[in-house]
């Protein structure tokens, strides 16, 4: 039987890893024979939540092998491969991690590119990458959801460290009356604790940066978090005046300043419109939503083939 492979060397740990395992767990609740194929010797492949495959077997000329935008040396070992390839860019700002130059891109054989959003479409499409290319956006789980909130400052540091490290010391300048308020940095974590603390925190920072999307807004917005931050780019798929206070790139000041408002509105009790608005958004990243996407990309990419790929 065919199969649906998305390459890991490593078990899931960044936002794109956990992206590609729900790629996987929809397609086998639709039927599709889909695994993670797990290309390195260890026993890291223990920690998936979905079927893996190791190295075994020679591939099929039917076999479809996915990796991300950014996988430069597994891309030079599938070139010659007798197998489907297919890109799952999830940052095109990485692309060039993977790829020489736009050139490099199209003339690797490459039967379909899935994305992460319209925002990536549009930049690889005016870059001039040439591949069909299907947008597929990801859920946010249903294990981001509001509890009884604190007042607490929660934001990710891992692009944005140093910046975050000095904005909390800015806050605490311009804010003093707020300066006891803790800001909790989500890293380190699993998903579900991440998503434990956005639960229960009232004011997310936002710093995305270079984002293709920028789910961790989304999340936060899921979670009853007043959203304050970056657009980070790809934010721009989503973002309004409504569902957050958006700050100009690198405007700390500003940024100082709606934290503190943000606390202030918290503390008085009064009605955040701004957290309706951010669920509402956030709803538009449903599961139910992710899997029309999918199945939509998959007929797309399988064509007359599509039932030699079913369970």
């Amino acid at each position: 039987m065919a199969g649906i492979y998305y390459i890991f060397a490593a078990p899931p740990h960044t936002g794109g890893d956990h992206i590609a395992v729900q790629h996987i767990a929809a397609l086998n609740r639709m039927g599709f024979n889909a695994r993670v194929f797990y290309s390195s010797r260890d026993e890291g492949w223990r920690q998936f939540t979905v079927p893996v495959a190791l190295p075994g077997p020679s591939l099929s000329d039917r076999d479809i092998f996915v990796a991300g935008e950014d996988q430069k040396v597994l891309f030079q070992g599938l070139r010659n491969a007798p197998c489907i390839k297919v890109m799952h860019n999830q940052n095109p700002f990485y692309t060039f991690d993977g790829f020489a130059d736009v050139a490099a891109v199209n003339a690797y054989p490459f039967r379909h590119i899935l994305l992460i959003s319209d925002f990536c479409g549009e930049v690889l499409k005016k870059l001039g990458v040439q591949h069909p290319m299907t947008r597929v956006r990801p859920p946010v789980p249903e294990f981001f959801k509001p509890k009884p909130k604190k007042l607490q400052i929660a934001y990710s540091p891992r692009k944005r460290g140093p910046e975050g490290t000095f904005l909390s010391a800015l806050f605490k300048v311009r804010c003093p009356e707020y300066a006891h308020v803790p800001w909790l940095p989500l890293i380190n974590m699993s998903r579900q604790m991440a998503a434990g603390i956005m639960g229960e925190t009232a004011v997310y920072a936002g710093l995305a940066w270079l984002e293709s999307l920028g789910l961790m807004n989304l999340e936060a917005m899921a979670s009853g978090c007043h959203v304050v931050g970056y657009v980070g780019h790809g934010g721009a798929e989503y973002v309004t005046p409504d569902n957050g206070d958006w700050i100009a790139d690198g405007d700390h000041e500003t940024f100082a300043e709606k934290l503190g408002a943000a606390c202030k509105l918290f503390e008085s009790g009064e009605e955040n419109p701004r957290i309706a608005a951010g669920f509402a958004t956030a709803a538009d990243f449903s599961q139910e939503n992710f899997e029309t996407n999918l199945l939509d990309a998959w007929t797309a990419i399988l064509g007359a083939d599509f039932a030699q790929y079913r369970l």
